[in-house]
């Protein structure tokens, strides 16, 4: 076997990964902070704390976005509410003296009704937040339990 032969041996990718796995650090539980039972990224190795900072700026990427998207939708919203009562006003924001007593009620129900639908949302937003915070919790609890059985 020539000596090239050897060195291509070497560098093929399934000797790199065997012979990393001896190498390679594992990746352990997040160190906790004695006083708050929590863990803190202030303790974290090298290696977790840029996974930890991936993971925080891919969350603050999706937020924004959907932050974003949701004024977009606000803003559409709120035109689209604009184009509803725009009839009510004349030209210069006054009520006109002639609209009809139905159209006003008409246009009360659908007020109402978007504000029941939002409220709604928002009931349903608070407890999926609550059942996140639950699920976040016990995460946290379950590396902590992994990290002192490790020790």
């Amino acid at each position: 076997m020539s000596e090239n032969a050897k060195t291509t041996a070497n560098v093929h990718p399934g000797n790199i990964a065997a012979g990393a796995k001896s190498k390679r650090e594992r990746l352990s539980p997040a160190p906790l902070d004695p006083l708050t039972g929590r863990s803190d990224p202030s303790l974290l190795k090298p290696h977790q704390a840029a996974l930890r900072q991936a993971v925080v700026d891919t969350f603050n990427a999706k937020k924004a976005r959907s932050f974003l998207q949701k004024q977009v939708h606000h803003i559409s919203t709120n035109r689209e509410l604009a184009e509803g009562i725009k009839f009510l006003f004349d030209e210069h924001g006054r009520p006109p003296a002639n609209v009809p007593l139905e159209d006003i009620i008409d246009e009360r129900r659908m007020v109402e009704y978007h504000l029941m639908w939002v409220e709604g949302v928002l009931s349903e937003l608070r407890h999926r937040l609550i059942k996140i915070r639950e699920v976040e919790d016990y995460a946290l609890e379950m590396l902590s339990r992994a990290g002192h059985q490790d020790d």
